[in-house]
C-alpha cells in the first residue's frame, strides 16, 4: 500500500511544480511578444490545484503510515523539514496562486484595469517562484535528509 502512496504523491508533485514551472516559462516567452493573450488559469486548475491538494493528502498518509513503523528514535530532520515545507508550499499555492490566477483571468492587461493586471501578475510570478523553490527544497530535505 505504501508503494500506491508513494506513486501518486510523486505523481502529485510532479504535476504541482511542473504545472508552476511550465506557467513560469509560458510566462517568460509571453514577456518576449506583449501583444499575445496568456490566460494560465486552466493550468493552475488542472494541474497546480489538484496536484497540490493531492501531494498534501498523500504525504500525511505516507506520514501517519510512517508513524506506526517508527523506532523510538522518531522521525529523521529531513522527513520533517520536507513535511513542513510542502505543507506551507501547498498552502500558498492552493490560497494565493490559484485564485490570484483566476482573478487575473478575467482581466484586462490593457484599459482601466491594467495597472490591476500587472500588480496581480507580479504577485503571481513571485508567489510561484517562491513556492517552486520551497517545493523543490522540500523534495531535496526529504531524499538527502533520509
Amino acid at each position: 500500500m505504501n508503494a500506491l502512496w508513494a506513486t501518486l504523491h510523486f505523481a502529485g508533485f510532479a504535476a504541482w511544480l511542473g504545472g508552476l514551472l511550465a506557467n513560469l516559462a509560458l510566462r517568460a516567452a509571453a514577456g518576449r511578444n506583449p501583444g499575445s493573450p496568456l490566460d494560465l488559469a486552466p493550468v493552475y486548475r488542472a494541474l497546480v490545484g489538484p496536484g497540490a491538494m493531492l501531494t498534501v493528502v498523500t504525504g500525511l498518509m505516507l506520514t501517519l503510515r510512517l508513524y506506526g513503523e517508527a523506532s523510538g528514535d522518531g522521525l529523521g530532520g529531513g522527513l520533517m523539514a520536507m513535511q513542513g515545507l510542502g505543507i506551507i508550499a501547498a498552502l500558498v499555492s492552493l490560497i494565493v496562486s490559484v485564485p490570484t490566477a483566476s482573478r487575473l483571468a478575467r482581466l484586462e492587461p490593457v484599459g482601466p484595469s491594467a495597472s490591476l493586471h500587472a500588480q496581480l501578475d507580479q504577485r503571481l510570478r513571485m508567489t510561484d517562484l517562491v513556492v517552486l523553490i520551497m517545493g523543490v527544497a522540500a523534495i531535496a530535505t526529504g531524499t538527502l535528509g533520509r
